[in-house]
């Protein structure tokens, strides 16, 4: 047995992976991560997470660095694309901390990404970038994962988080490919001049069409 080996090996480190990670690594459980990008860069664009998302992030101790980088919408305002009419309103703010005991918060991919990084290199769980999945297999009660660069362990559980081409989801024997539903969505950041007055997000809804538009980064650009 690899005396190195982690009782966890998460694989990808997006998001999704290092939320895993920082949890198990919370958990008191040894975890290392891999991914196979050589550096992070400021990709994507902006992401709405509800109160059963920021709740968790503030039991982990995020809440104040969180605050320092999200937006923090008033409402959600549903309106007709084609005329402007308004077609209904939901309250958050205040109101959603209150019933929810969280807030409904507006991000930045990038700045929850930076986010969970920072948490996760805080705790000391070991992150190894370049490092593309070449082979998983079973070993002895425990996986055997091995990367293209020669980097291996052998886990007691491989978390595969590695994203729409999962090369651990293959591994399972999972082969069918994504397959495409038709359906485009455009996203994009525009820079604002002054951060908006009461935010709030904005979905205009019209025939095989709709525009979602929202505060990032305290209101110093808008996701659309």
């Amino acid at each position: 047995m690899d005396k190195h080996a982690p009782q966890v090996l998460v694989a990808g480190a997006g998001i999704g992976g290092l939320a895993a990670a920082l949890a198990l690594s919370r958990q008191g459980e040894g975890v290392e991560l891999i991914d196979q990008a050589s550096a992070f860069a400021e990709v994507g664009a902006g992401i709405q997470i509800g109160p059963n998302v920021t709740r968790i992030l503030r039991d982990w101790g995020l809440e104040a660095p969180l605050r320092r980088v999200a937006s923090f919408p008033h409402g959600l305002l549903a309106r007709d694309a084609r005329s402007g009419r308004e077609l209904g309103h939901l309250p958050l703010g205040q109101r959603a901390e209150q019933r929810y005991g969280a807030p409904y918060a507006c991000i930045h991919r990038a700045d929850l990404h930076q986010l969970l990084l920072q948490a996760v290199r805080a705790r000391d769980v070991p992150l190894h970038l370049n490092q593309r999945l070449a082979e998983v297999r079973p070993s002895e009660g425990r996986v055997h994962v091995r990367t293209e660069q020669g980097f291996s362990r052998s886990p007691s559980l491989l978390v595969g988080a590695d994203g729409l081409w999962s090369r651990s989801r293959q591994a399972l024997g999972l082969n069918e490919p994504p397959r495409f539903s038709g359906h485009l969505a455009y996203r994009g950041i525009v820079p604002l001049a002054q951060p908006m007055a009461e935010p709030q997000v904005t979905v205009w809804l019209g025939p095989r069409l709709h525009i979602v538009q929202y505060p990032v980064q305290t209101g110093r650009a808008m996701n659309v």
